[in-house]
C-alpha cells in the first residue's frame, strides 16, 4: 500500500518503491509490506497491489496495469463500508483455508460455527470444508449437498466479517443474496448466531428435500415478456 498528498508524488513512490524492491532482492516481502501499512501516515492519493514475491511486485510497480495496480482518491477519513454477502453457488472446498490456518479470529468462528452447527448436520462442517487430501472428492460432493453447502457459506461469511470487523473495518450497511441475507440479518443482530445457525440448518434441510428443479432467467423488460408470451404461448403441460 502507498499513498501520497499528490498524484505526482505517488507516483514517485511508486518508482522509488520498486527501484528499493530491486536492489534489495534479500528483503523481507512481507516485512516491506507491513511497514508501508502501519508504519507510513495515509495521504489521500492511494495506491495498492497483492503479490507474493519481490520480483513480481516489482514488474507490477514499473508498469502498472490499472486491472491490478488500483489507484485511486480517499474522499474523507471515513468512506462508508457496505459488507455484500453472497449466496448458494460461491462454495468451494478449502474456501477460506489460509485464513483458518493464520488467523486466530477466524479461526475461531469458524470452529463455533461447526460446533454448534454439528448436533444439527450430524458431521462437523470442518471435514467438508477443510479435508485431507485423500478425501477431497468426498468432500466435494459433501459441499455441493444444500443441507451443508448453505451452513457453509454462511459460516465462512460470518467467520471472514469478524475477522475484518477485528481489524477495525465497521459496515455502515449490509447486503446479502439468499443466504447471504441470514448473515447480514444475524451481524445486524436480528437473532443471535445459534439462532441463525438452527435457521440456516432447517432451511437447508427442507430445501435439500425438495425434487430437482432448474432455473430460468430472462433479461428482459416486462412489457417485452408479456409481448413474446402472447405471440407464443408457452406449452402446457405434457407437451
Amino acid at each position: 500500500m502507498l499513498s501520497a498528498k499528490t498524484r505526482a508524488a505517488l507516483d514517485s513512490a511508486t518508482a522509488n518503491l520498486a527501484a528499493h524492491l530491486q536492489a534489495h532482492p534479500e528483503q523481507n516481502l512481507a516485512d516491506v509490506t507491513y511497514t508501508l501499512q502501519a508504519g507510513r501516515r495515509a495521504f489521500s492519493h492511494r495506491r495498492m497491489l497483492v503479490c507474493r514475491q519481490g520480483p513480481e511486485a516489482v514488474e507490477a510497480l514499473q508498469m502498472p496495469d490499472p486491472k491490478r495496480v488500483l489507484t485511486n482518491v480517499a474522499e474523507g477519513e471515513n468512506p462508508p463500508i457496505v459488507f455484500m454477502f453472497p449466496g448458494q453457488g460461491a462454495q468451494h472446498v478449502n474456501m477460506g483455508l489460509n485464513l483458518y490456518q493464520t488467523e486466530p479470529v477466524f479461526r475461531e468462528q469458524i470452529d463455533l460455527c461447526a460446533e454448534l452447527l454439528q448436533p444439527l448436520l450430524g458431521l462437523d462442517l470442518r471435514a467438508a470444508l477443510y479435508p485431507p487430501t485423500d478425501k477431497l472428492d468426498e468432500a466435494r460432493a459433501q459441499l455441493n449437498q444444500t443441507v451443508f453447502t448453505q451452513p457453509a457459506i454462511f459460516a465462512t461469511s460470518y467467520a471472514l466479517t469478524k475477522l475484518w470487523m477485528s481489524w477495525g473495518v465497521q459496515p455502515q450497511a449490509m447486503i446479502g443474496h439468499s443466504i447471504g441475507e441470514f448473515v447480514a440479518a444475524c451481524l445486524a443482530g436480528v437473532f443471535s448466531l445459534k439462532e441463525a445457525l438452527t435457521l440456516v440448518a432447517g432451511r437447508a434441510r427442507l430445501v435439500q428435500q425438495q425434487p430437482a428443479g432448474s432455473m430460468l432467467a430472462i433479461r428482459a423488460e416486462e412489457k417485452d415478456v408479456q409481448i413474446a408470451v402472447e405471440r407464443r404461448p408457452l406449452p402446457r403441460s405434457g407437451e
